[in-house]
């Protein structure tokens, strides 16, 4: 039985709202995980011949995509529309919180060797639709790291850690007009 579970819809209500951290994670809740690029993979044409690149590139948040919650029993979808996730990327900058990175959501697990150096918004109309994630909406963010820890790259490379999640503070409030089967169909579509 599918029941019908409420939406709230993500806003920065306040500077204290945005983006505190990434965290490197096992099982992404937009349900994307990062690509490698390394010596081993050829998805980077220009790579070095002999020294691996060290970076990954995945979604740090996906627009107008319903990620399902379960608080102490109480179950619902958040989701982050595009111009939301545009005011939170360059919020994040702002506060100086791209390089703020941590393993699990775990305190004290904080990591200093992961860096970012390219953050952007998918936007297939100018050009901007990175290979690999073509089923990735519009309007979602992504970013590229370098990773410059040898047992951190191992542990990517071995799928110990496969996308990233945020960290933050964000107001959320109720879609009241929200059409659950039309998210329960996207979710199943995706799944599938």
């Amino acid at each position: 039985m599918n029941k019908k579970l409420p939406l709230y819809k993500a806003i920065l209500s306040s500077v204290e709202c945005g983006i505190s951290k990434i965290s490197l994670v096992d099982l992404p809740a937009v349900q994307s995980n990062f690509v490698c690029f390394s010596e081993e993979k050829q998805e980077v044409k220009f790579a070095v011949q002999d020294e691996e690149k060290r970076e990954i590139l995945g979604v740090i948040m996906r627009a107008d995509f319903p990620i399902y919650r379960n608080s102490n029993g109480y179950e619902y979808y958040v989701q982050y529309d595009a111009d939301v996730i545009k005011e939170m990327a360059q919020k994040m900058f702002e506060d100086g919180n791209e390089n703020k990175i941590n393993l699990q959501h775990q305190d004290n697990t904080d990591v200093q060797t992961v860096k970012i150096f390219e953050c952007f918004i998918k936007d297939t109309e100018n050009g901007i639709n990175p290979k690999g994630f073509e089923d990735i909406e519009d309007g979602s963010m992504f970013a590229r790291f370098k990773v410059e820890d040898d047992n951190l790259w191992q542990e990517i490379k071995n799928g110990t850690f496969k996308g990233f999640s945020l960290e933050g503070t964000f107001e959320f409030v109720e879609e009241k007009d929200n059409d659950i089967d039309e998210i329960i169909n996207l979710l199943n579509k995706i799944l599938n």
